[in-house]
């Protein structure tokens, strides 16, 4: 199995737990923001819906910073954009994550295992490597996998 290969298997294994982390949710449970804590701040104090939105925007900035990247191209720093009203049920969200994940894995298709360890330079002069921001989408998914159970009360086995 190649590396993209196994990062793909990943990457399916991560989304089905971060779908799996909603499944059956409640509309009081989906919109809910939590209350203040000292570790979650304000501006980062996000319902699962925002959760999900966020989750979506992510990877589809890691996707075409990777295209970008391999295509020579500079990619831009990552901007948050505010989750759209049409965006409010968990069938439409789970949607817009299956909508993000499509054009990924088809840029993953594509890629040369050798593109992995491609270093690149982003607009704001930080640097990466395309392999670690793949992996950062399944680590992600799962980050968010346990904050959504969290939210829900539901321990982790």
């Amino acid at each position: 199995m190649s590396d993209i290969e196994r990062l793909r298997a990943d990457l399916e294994a991560a989304r089905r737990e971060l779908l799996g982390s909603f499944e059956g949710i409640t509309a009081e449970e989906f919109e809910r923001v939590p209350e203040a804590s000292d570790s979650a701040p304000d501006d980062r104090r996000w319902s699962i819906r925002d959760v999900l939105w966020h989750v979506g925007l992510v990877e589809d900035w890691i996707r075409r910073t990777v295209d970008q990247a391999i295509g020579d191209r500079t990619p831009a720093p990552y901007a948050h954009r505010e989750r759209p009203a049409i965006a409010e049920t968990p069938e439409y969200l789970a949607e817009w994550l299956e909508q993000c994940r499509r054009p990924l894995l088809a840029l993953m298709r594509r890629l040369p295992d050798d593109a992995l360890d491609r270093v690149f330079t982003l607009s704001d002069g930080d640097q990466r490597m395309v392999r670690p921001m793949l992996e950062h989408v399944a680590h992600h998914d799962r980050e968010h996998a346990a904050q959504i159970g969290a939210l829900r009360g539901i321990r982790p086995d």
